[in-house]
């Protein structure tokens, strides 16, 4: 198996725009992997006091002070930037990544990047668009070459460096990954028939926030709304409890969005992004910053239909009666740029054709799937590698080595092709759905068979699992059926399908899976038969016959 190993740079002081975005690119840089069979080490370094957000997702993450934390703390700023070059230094020189990504800011806040960029053979920045004044900084446009590949994420956005095409925005969550709007709002704790809007200033850190928010739980509470406090990791001020508040203490949960009605937000980038690709209207509440426009974004929503802009607090409370059209900030955000991200950034180290291979797999649609839904990551990932066979260049080998058998003779025919793997999977998902089949059993089904027939291909498997669902029904027990095939002996020159067929044809006669196992334990002899000829016999209804068969001869 290939190993690689990707280092993610996320600086944040007071939000977790940054984090966020590495973290949307790496799942996917994972799931890509998984599907390749290669083994991706993926860790975070960052400044954000969130950072257990990255252990939320499944990353291991490395901690460095954010400058906030450092004036908090009064920690002279020049004495953390000493140990912020150092550190960096040293953690990139120890994990020596294939790839570093960098998020927004080629040299780091502290200028801490310049001497550790050498140390990674390949380097991309995820530029997320900043003030024309800061884009034009020598400071910051002179280091952007120093990156094979930058990304842009942004509707508008270009690709500079490999690749030529713009992003939309990087969002953590796919729309196929939004908790559905009734089990949301269970998950938020809104009562049945009220309205609920989301509240929420940023990453809590900026000092406006303490003061503000507790105002606006009042206000909008007082007007009949339930208000969920998405107050952010660094908030650090008077918390609002008790009936119509629903203080929510978990980081980032973008997934729970459908679940509300409409949105009081600051502008920041993720912030804005979340809501309008969840279709929230929203009232926003733009806070100044340094590197981000908050102003111009806001406006974007406001000229759009999706938002309106509160000059003050007291004009929060009446904006919010009519917020803006779900449709139009649905429109305005129509994509997520995560997994196309993924897939760029990966393929930097990988064949782009087996990358593209995997994101056609992992496809909108295939998110979409109740079965899929349904499985666990890791399950859905193993069917996924299971029906995708070979990758392209691994694939293309195989090909021309059987062409050149061809044109020697030893070989007749065209070699066989399998279907699209992205067809192929959601075709058994499908099935699964039909069926009313529990989507763990069915993928342990397919796996089971994939187990004892190593050498089919990604075809045959379908085409024997198809035949062997069909032939389960009657008995409606998943679990015997799993159990039978495990009693199955590994084969290496009996066709998958022909297997499946002979089984379907046995169990035509028979009533009740534990004891067709048993049937087969007893013909089957210890494996004495092959084991074509044991289902032979008992298609034939040979098993009282044959020779040694005892109702007494224990299960093996």
């Amino acid at each position: 198996m290939k190993r690689l190993r990707v280092v993610c740079y996320a600086i944040n002081g007071r939000g977790l725009g940054h984090l966020t975005r590495q973290l949307a690119i790496a799942r996917w840089m994972r799931r890509y992997a998984e599907v390749l069979n290669v083994g991706l080490e993926l860790w975070v370094l960052t400044s954000s006091e969130a950072d257990t957000l990255a252990r939320r997702e499944g990353f291991p993450a490395l901690k460095l002070p954010s400058k906030a934390m450092l004036r908090d703390a009064g920690v002279d700023l020049s004495r953390g930037l000493t140990i912020a070059r150092a550190w960096v230094l040293q953690s990139v020189a120890l994990l020596q990544p294939d790839l570093l990504i960098v998020d927004t800011f080629p040299g780091g806040t502290y200028g801490e990047l310049l001497a550790t960029l050498e140390l990674a053979p390949r380097r991309a920045l995820v530029a997320r668009p900043v003030r024309p004044t800061m884009a034009e900084d020598p400071g910051y446009s002179g280091l952007l070459p120093l990156y094979q590949t930058v990304l842009v994420p942004d509707d508008a956005g270009s690709t500079r460096g490999e690749t030529s095409s713009g992003l939309g925005p990087i969002l953590l969550r796919e729309r196929e990954e939004l908790t559905p709007r009734a089990a949301a709002r269970r998950a938020l704790g809104v009562p049945e028939g009220q309205r609920a809007v989301w509240l929420s200033l940023g990453g809590g850190g900026d000092p406006a926030a303490m003061s503000t928010l507790p105002r606006l739980v009042d206000a909008l509470r007082g007007r009949g709304w339930h208000v969920v406090v998405a107050a952010g990791p660094l908030y650090d001020g008077e918390e609002r409890r008790g009936e119509g508040v629903t203080w929510l203490e978990r980081y980032a949960g973008m997934e729970l969005l459908l679940g509300v009605d409409a949105a009081v937000s600051a502008g920041g980038y993720n912030a804005f992004h979340e809501l309008m690709y969840a279709g929230v209207p929203t009232v926003f509440l733009p806070q100044p910053r340094v590197a981000d426009d908050q102003e111009a974004r806001v406006a974007q929503a406001v000229a759009a239909g999706a938002a309106r802009l509160a000059r003050s607090l007291e004009d929060v409370p009446g904006l919010l009666e009519s917020p803006g059209d779900p449709a139009a900030a649905r429109a305005l955000v129509p994509r997520n740029g995560a997994r196309d991200a993924a897939a760029r950034l990966l393929s930097t180290l990988l064949p782009a054709e087996d990358v593209a291979r995997a994101a056609e797999l992992l496809s909108p649609a295939l998110l979409a799937s109740r079965s899929a839904q349904a499985l666990p990551p890791r399950v859905l990932l193993e069917l996924a590698r299971a029906l995708s066979g070979d990758s392209p260049s691994q694939h293309a080998a195989r090909r021309a080595a059987a062409l050149d058998w061809i044109d020697r003779g030893v070989l007749q025919g065209e070699p066989p092709k399998d279907p699209p793997p992205a067809a192929s999977l959601l075709a058994l998902l499908d099935r699964f759905d039909t069926l009313g089949l529990p989507p763990e059993r069915g993928a342990e089904l397919v796996m089971t068979l994939r187990r004892r027939w190593p050498a089919a291909s990604p075809g045959e498997l379908l085409a024997a699992s198809e035949r062997l669902l069909t032939a389960f029904i009657p008995f409606d027990d998943w679990g015997g059926a799993v159990a039978l095939l495990r009693a199955m002996p590994s084969q290496r020159t009996w066709a998958l399908t022909s297997f499946a067929e002979s089984l379907a044809r046995w169990l035509g006669r028979e009533r009740d899976l534990f004891d067709a196992q048993r049937s087969f334990v007893r013909i089957d002899g210890g494996g004495r038969r092959g084991l074509a000829e044991s289902l032979a016999l008992l298609a034939d209804g040979g098993a009282a016959s044959a020779p040694g068969a005892s109702d007494d001869e224990p299960l093996l």
